[in-house]
């Protein structure tokens, strides 16, 4: 089963997309905080994060880097309410985060999969 770090600090929001990827076939785990996230990258050698821009003691962006600066190939998805222009977010997922993808919040639960889907497959 492929399994999917959800690093997010809102619980309705870490327990909305950790049910949701779960009803779709996915395991996940979860981190309220960017040192925490890392620990459970470290801990659970997730296929993919699923990472909030804002989060307490580590930003997204940190985290980020902080993984793919390890050479680590796991995919990672950022999301945001802060930077909602898609140009902007296409920009600086591109210039500095490594990430290979980008949902603005709120998403559609639908888009959310379609990205999953096209970076680990199906569950």
């Amino acid at each position: 089963m492929k399994k999917i770090l959800v690093v997010e600090d809102d619980p309705v929001n870490q327990m909305i997309l950790m049910d949701f990827l779960a009803a779709n076939g996915y395991q996940t785990v979860a981190a309220s905080s960017g040192p925490e996230g890392i620990d459970r990258y470290d801990r659970e050698s997730p296929d993919l994060c699923l990472v909030d821009v804002q989060l307490p003691r580590k930003n997204g962006f940190e985290l980020v880097r902080e993984i793919k600066g390890r050479g680590a190939a796991t995919p990672v998805l950022l999301m945001s309410a802060v930077y909602t222009d898609a140009d902007q977010s296409s920009r600086t997922v591109q210039l500095g985060t490594l990430a290979d993808g980008y949902l603005t919040k709120p998403f559609d639960l639908v888009q959310l999969l379609s990205q999953v889907r096209k970076l680990l497959g199906e569950a």
